[in-house]
């Protein structure tokens, strides 16, 4: 059963997954029946856009059983889900068209990233890696204002009144310790050779994309 939290976002974040899903297909136009591989993506995430970006297969790899089915039990013969261990994504260099990582990265430790990152354009002919922005004043995991601009130790105490503390299964606390957000300079240091993007909202940064390989004008 969804969260109260998760009914509650649904609707902004449908709207916002659709806007991006045409940015990426603007940007890589040959997503359009390619061989997809998301990491750390989910069946509903994917059974939102697909309509959208239109690829002829997507292979969804997570390190979570839970997040990948995201609350959904159907199957779409083209989307399937695959655990990983976190680290090497079991595939061939180039394997596939177009690999995608969507608001993941930040929730990896630091020490960790640079290896995704490689693994990212490793597997990928092209990709697109997206987080949230650090610039936006609402911590959108949290639905809380300036909370990531407190001093860690005080915005871990303060999360406890967040409306994802407060309505979601989740422990505010915890979520956070494992969610550090990426500063431009710090996704562009990780996907050298990249393009950056930033999706605003009332001109202010809301999340930044980096997109590498081919086609991505």
């Amino acid at each position: 059963m969804a969260s109260a939290w998760n009914r509650l976002i649904g609707p902004a974040q449908r709207r916002f997954r659709h806007q991006r899903a045409q940015r990426i297909r603007a940007a890589l136009p040959q997503i359009e029946g390619a061989r997809v591989i998301d990491i750390g993506g989910s069946l509903a995430y994917w059974y939102e856009v697909e309509p959208i970006l239109k690829p002829a297969s997507v292979v969804c790899y997570n390190i979570s059983a839970p997040r990948m089915a995201m609350g959904r039990e159907d199957s779409n013969p083209r989307i399937t889900a695959r655990l990983y261990d976190g680290v090497r994504i079991p595939e061939d260099d180039r394997s596939a068209d177009v690999v995608i990582c969507n608001s993941v990265i930040e929730h990896v430790p630091p020490a960790q990233r640079a290896n995704l990152a490689r693994e990212v354009m490793r597997v990928g002919k092209a990709w697109v890696v997206q987080t949230p922005s650090p610039a936006f004043p609402l911590e959108l995991h949290f639905g809380l204002p300036f909370v990531h601009w407190l001093p860690r130790p005080l915005g871990r105490q303060v999360v406890r009144l967040s409306p994802f503390h407060l309505l979601s299964d989740a422990d505010g606390p915890t979520y956070f310790d494992e969610t550090r957000l990426l500063s431009k300079r710090e996704l562009a240091d990780l996907f050298p050779g990249g393009r950056l993007v930033e999706e605003k909202v009332l001109g202010i940064p809301k999340s930044q994309l980096v997109f590498g390989g081919a086609a991505h004008g």
